[in-house]
């Protein structure tokens, strides 16, 4: 299975439910800090690194940037810190940690010391893990649903995933074309 793929049409039919979160940061305009001395506003920097990680197993840098290239661990502690209630973000700080619990069962060693290998080991327990998850409040998704959505709002949303990633990016104004055959195109645009 080829992870670009399966994002390119994850990103064209991100109409899915999202978690209220994640859909307030992209309505609200989030964007990741690109300061150099940036420092987390929520998390602490072993929680961020931790999520730079996942984020990068999720969406890794190949012939295109990655997650990490994108920022999104920086978008995700600013989707948290301005647009999630203070429960919400106790909820995500505290299951942030099942990427280590379940690494270290399973390998006997961090998230972050894994292989690429064993991260997509632990991505797709996960994963699978998600499937059956049923929170009837609405405040409390899985870990691995917010930060999935997280990441890839995040990459689509950054300058380097728009003009870099998996899409072209078109500066407003342009030329209308009101209907044209997506072969013809390529990849899909942002705007």
């Amino acid at each position: 299975m080829d992870r670009r793929e399966v994002l390119k049409t994850s990103g064209l039919l991100l109409g899915y439910a999202l978690s209220a979160g994640t859909t307030a940061a992209l309505l609200g305009g989030c964007t990741a800090n690109t300061d150099k001395d940036w420092n987390p506003k929520t998390l602490s920097n072993e929680e961020v690194d931790l999520l730079a990680e996942i984020c990068e197993a999720i969406l890794p840098k190949t012939d295109t940037p990655g997650a990490k290239d994108a920022l999104c661990h920086r978008y995700i502690d600013e989707m948290i810190t301005n647009f999630y209630e203070k429960e919400a973000q106790n909820h995500f700080r505290e299951t942030l940690k099942e990427f280590n619990k379940e690494s270290t069962r399973k390998f006997s060693k961090a998230f972050i010391a894994l292989t690429p290998g064993e991260k997509e080991v632990i991505l797709e327990h996960l994963s699978n893990q998600m499937k059956d998850y049923v929170d009837e409040t609405g405040k409390k998704p899985h870990i691995f649903k917010t930060i999935k959505e997280a990441t890839i709002s995040g990459y689509f949303t950054s300058e380097v995933g728009a003009k870099g990633g998996l899409c072209e990016f078109i500066p407003i104004p342009g030329p209308y074309q009101g209907c044209i055959n997506y072969n013809s195109v390529g990849k899909g645009y942002v705007l």
